[in-house]
């Protein structure tokens, strides 16, 4: 189990990584889109698309990454004063209504990518990109949601029958 759940991290903990450097041409674009709208007043078509797609990636490719490094929303007020084996206990329970929505959201991300890929949809703006690569992204980002979802599973497994855990 200790190997499964570090492959899975290491592998949401590298695309994360290398996602957030996605970060930097995502604002030298927007840079050059505020100069060139507003300075030279001589506005492109194509930044706001690619910002976009750009945002899209780092959003839909950094789900497993924020799960990993407990970054996701939470109702801390409930959970807070719970031992670590009471909270694992509830994990694995609510873990039921987690990994139901993921599979629901990978089956709908699949198909809606599908459609858009057979069809070669672009993107209803003036410069019209495709829109399918940045669509295919859902069902690959929620793949790696779901992946860090096993592994935070096999993590309360481990620590709700006690057993040794390599971090």
């Amino acid at each position: 189990m200790n190997y499964v759940i570090r492959v899975i991290d290491k592998t949401n903990e590298w695309v994360g990584k290398a996602v957030s450097f996605l970060l930097i041409p995502l604002v030298l674009i927007t840079a050059y889109e505020v100069v060139m709208r507003y300075i030279v007043e001589r506005p492109t078509i194509w930044s706001w698309d690619l910002n976009i797609q750009i945002f899209a990636a780092i959003i839909m490719l950094g789900g497993g990454y924020a799960l990993l490094n407990k970054n996701h929303v939470v109702v801390d007020v409930l959970v807070m004063n719970m031992g670590a084996r009471k909270r694992a206990i509830l994990d694995l329970i609510t873990s039921i209504f987690f990994f139901m929505g993921m599979i629901v959201l990978l089956a709908g991300g699949w198909e809606m990518a599908w459609i858009s890929f057979k069809a070669r949809e672009t993107m209803p703006t003036i410069w019209a990109p495709p829109y399918y690569p940045m669509k295919m992204l859902i069902p690959v980002g929620t793949f790696l949601v779901i992946l860090q979802g096993i592994s935070e599973l096999l993590k309360n497994i481990i620590t709700v029958f006690s057993l040794k855990r390599v971090e």
